[in-house]
């Protein structure tokens, strides 16, 4: 994790405080990998702050203390870590496996063992859950709270765009792929929207060009031009296209 701009000096004051306030007052407990996971605690809440602070240019441009980015920082890994319970509660409600046991197991089981045990104090980097069902979009180097909200504001976006079709169908479409695709480690959304654009269409004309362009249809139309939904569902095309070179009799 970066240091950013701050000196060491800086940094270890407030990792002393840290140690301080999670030993009681005895410094002398502290191992050496607890110290070092005292320090990304203050580098990921000082990333936090400098990476999605508000009006950060200006406030940068002060010169704020290394304490000051801390302490906004971890504000903010709250106030996220707030917002991901509220739209885990929203997609909860309607939420759909479709039969999926893995994207059922961490939705269901993942996400709320991660709000129950995250600790935004002295941990806040720790992702805790291998996120096992795989999302369309790369979450990179993101970890704790960062990573798990992007993950969730993924996962709703696939069920935005699956809670349009017929329960039936999807899970028609995931039993033509693969006929025991409950248990596979693959992400739906994907699966069923090979099916869609599929279709009607011979296997010479189906290429990324062509799934774009079906696919942008398809959310204009049914999706009332959703831009989030878009681009996030198109980084599933060059698997699907990849699928269909290698296997052309499959549409």
């Amino acid at each position: 994790m970066e240091m950013n701009h701050y000196s060491m000096e800086e940094i270890m004051l407030i990792v002393s405080e840290l140690a301080w306030k999670y030993t009681g007052c005895d410094h002398t407990s502290v191992t050496y990998e607890r110290a070092q996971m005292l320090m990304e605690a203050v580098l990921y809440c000082i990333n936090e702050y400098e990476q999605n602070g508000e009006n950060t240019n200006a406030l940068l441009a002060r010169k704020i203390s290394a304490k000051e980015a801390y302490v906004h920082g971890r504000k903010m890994v709250m106030d996220k870590l707030e917002r991901l319970q509220v739209l885990y509660n929203e997609i909860i409600m309607d939420f759909r496996a479709y039969g999926s046991a893995c994207l059922h197991d961490t939705i269901r089981k993942g996400i709320p063992a991660f709000l129950e045990k995250y600790d935004y104090t002295y941990a806040p980097q720790e992702t805790l859950l291998t996120l096992d069902y795989p999302v369309l979009a790369d979450l990179g180097d993101l970890s704790g709270v960062d990573r798990v909200f992007a993950y969730v504001q993924y996962i709703a976006l696939e069920q935005k765009f699956m809670q349009k079709m017929d329960e039936g169908y999807i899970m028609e479409s995931l039993r033509r792929y693969h006929r025991d695709y409950e248990h596979l480690v693959e992400n739906i959304c994907e699966i069923v929207l090979q099916d869609m654009l599929g279709h009607g269409m011979p296997d010479r004309m189906f290429d990324e060009a062509y799934a774009f362009k079906a696919l942008e249809q398809l959310v204009s139309r049914y999706y009332d031009n959703n831009r989030d939904l878009l681009e996030y569902i198109k980084y599933g095309i060059p698997n699907i296209v990849a699928r269909m070179q290698c296997n052309p009799g499959s549409l």
